[in-house]
């Protein structure tokens, strides 16, 4: 068992979480104050368009740098051992701002190409917001290179700071300028967390910068060269799962004014446990896997793989269950306030249902991709990333008009789960090593506990429903939450007379302060 990969996953976890409680105040105030709108899908677009780009390079150059830099750096620093290195990240940041005064010049052609069915109205407000949002690129950027290189090091605390950082900045500007300046605040706000977080991961590298961080344009470096070559079917794979929510946005936008906003919501609150839990545990044992490729060390890999594997199930698929189950008074007491009525209530909570399934899915194939990447078969995930825009390119067009949001949400579900069961049998390909002894009965065990999680909550439900259906929606929506409890309580029962390694631990962690 990895105890130290575990602590360091739940350090992450941990401020991942603290983030996007945050980011669940930031989503109060937000759907409170403009509800489900024209003018926030205006916004939505605008805050989607200039991000296309950093959030490629964000998963490219952290998944790139790490394996191959730090083994041919093999701890020596200085400008010259970094020469190569330092020509990759002035490219980088040279390309940003050459995107962000692009994308500022051709903001409109952009905007009427990826959502072409906005109102002309709601494409103005879109194309000058989508321009006050370029130094997000530039920004960006500088913080990918800055967490890529805290990450190399295995220093996940400051990495792990942006979404505390950027939500609380948005948090405060919406408040403070938003009567003077209305949506626009948003992006003030946006761009004031980047700010905050490029600053500090500025001072989090201090060292490595005044030491080894220089301008450098030496393109024929092998430390150069090497990187590139895998950087090339990383971008075109990232670029294909970014693709994703993309290609949503487009059919999205010729729905109903207000449609753009009802699915990024329920993107964002699915997106919850991938980017609490996932996230995590991607980051944290990703350097294990690359440590264990880099010796031929299949073993090694195997077990970390099915380590973080568990591990993972165990954080997301509970997740998923409930959202799915109680996605109604979830999103009514989140979002039902202010200018979010309950007919957007209802309408988000039908997605976010529908995409609970996805939060298990893309979980597992984000870990499978790290496999990929460890094992140097990037293109490998480029062909299943493509695989995935394709299918959910095709049952858009065939489900948006019949189904609307519903089947944009089912499109997304049903393409994610095709990846990810494509990624898993490849990286047990390049494992090239047996699962370890146990883990299917592992495996049966995540599946009781989530069987007595999900029978005891339903039936719950029903009868929370039945005794309540007149009360406030909020109170209502409070008490159906808590018919998670009795699920949860006897998720864990079960999965402490089971032995189940994960909650184990948890729980030998938690009784020293009981004891205390």
């Amino acid at each position: 068992m990895n105890v130290a990969a575990r602590r360091s996953t739940l350090g992450v976890a941990g401020l991942n979480f603290g983030g996007k409680s945050l980011a669940v105040i930031k989503t109060m105030l937000i759907a409170a104050l403009f509800g489900a709108s024209g003018t926030l899908d205006a916004f939505w677009v605008a805050y989607t368009l200039p991000l296309l780009l950093p959030g490629v390079l964000t998963s490219v150059i952290t998944v790139a740098f790490v394996p191959r830099f730090m083994s041919s750096l093999q701890g020596r620093s200085g400008p010259a051992a970094w020469r190569g290195a330092n020509t990759l990240f002035t490219l980088v940041l040279l390309i940003a701002v050459a995107a962000a005064v692009l994308l500022w010049w051709g903001a409109d052609g952009l905007v009427h190409r990826l959502a072409p069915g906005l109102a002309p109205d709601v494409h103005a407000e879109a194309v000058h917001l989508t321009r006050l949002m370029m130094p997000a690129v530039p920004l960006l950027c500088l913080s990918s290179l800055l967490a890529a290189l805290s990450y190399a090091n295995e220093r996940f605390m400051f990495p792990a700071l942006e979404g505390v950082t950027t939500n609380v900045i948005v948090i405060l500007t919406a408040l403070a300028l938003l009567h003077s300046m209305g949506i626009q605040a948003l992006v003030v706000g946006v761009l004031g967390g980047f700010i905050l977080q490029s600053l500090l991961l500025l001072w989090s590298n201090r060292t490595l910068i005044r030491e080894s961080l220089r301008p450098a344009a030496a393109f024929r470096h092998p430390d150069f060269l090497k990187p590139l070559a895998h950087l090339l079917p990383l971008f075109v794979g990232s670029a294909g799962s970014v693709l994703n929510s993309v290609v949503n946005q487009y059919f999205v936008s010729g729905l109903d004014a207000g449609a753009i906003s009802a699915l990024a919501f329920a993107g964002m609150i699915a997106g919850m446990p991938v980017e609490v839990f996932a996230q995590a545990v991607m980051t944290t044992y990703y350097p294990g896997l690359g440590r264990s490729f880099a010796r031929r060390d299949h073993a090694a890999a195997a077990h970390a793989h099915a380590d973080g594997l568990r591990f993972l199930l165990f954080l997301t698929l509970p997740a998923a269950l409930l959202i799915a189950l109680l996605a109604h008074p979830l999103v009514v007491l989140l979002l039902e306030r202010g200018r979010f009525d309950a007919v957007a209530s209802t309408q988000t909570a039908v997605v976010l249902a529908l995409l609970a399934p996805s939060i298990l899915m893309r979980s597992v194939a984000y870990l499978n991709y790290r496999v990929l990447h460890a094992a140097l078969r990037p293109w490998t995930q480029v062909a299943i990333g493509l695989v995935g825009v394709t299918l959910n390119v095709v049952l858009n067009a065939l489900w948006v008009h019949r189904y609307g949001l519903a089947g944009i949400a089912v499109s997304t579900t049903v393409s994610t789960t095709i990846a990810a069961a494509l990624s898993y049998a490849a990286a047990r390909r390049a494992l090239q090593a047996p699962a370890p002894r146990g883990l299917r009965a592992e495996m049966a065990t995540l599946l009781r506990m989530a069987l007595a999680l999900i029978v005891p909550s339903a039936l719950a439900l029903l009868v929370v429903r039945a005794g309540v259906s007149s009360w406030p929606r909020p109170l209502q929506a409070l008490l159906e939450l808590g018919c998670a409890v009795p699920g949860a309580l006897c998720a864990a029962w079960v999965g402490w007379r089971a032995g189940q390694p994960d909650l184990c631990a948890v729980i030998g962690r938690v009784r020293p302060s009981w004891a205390r």
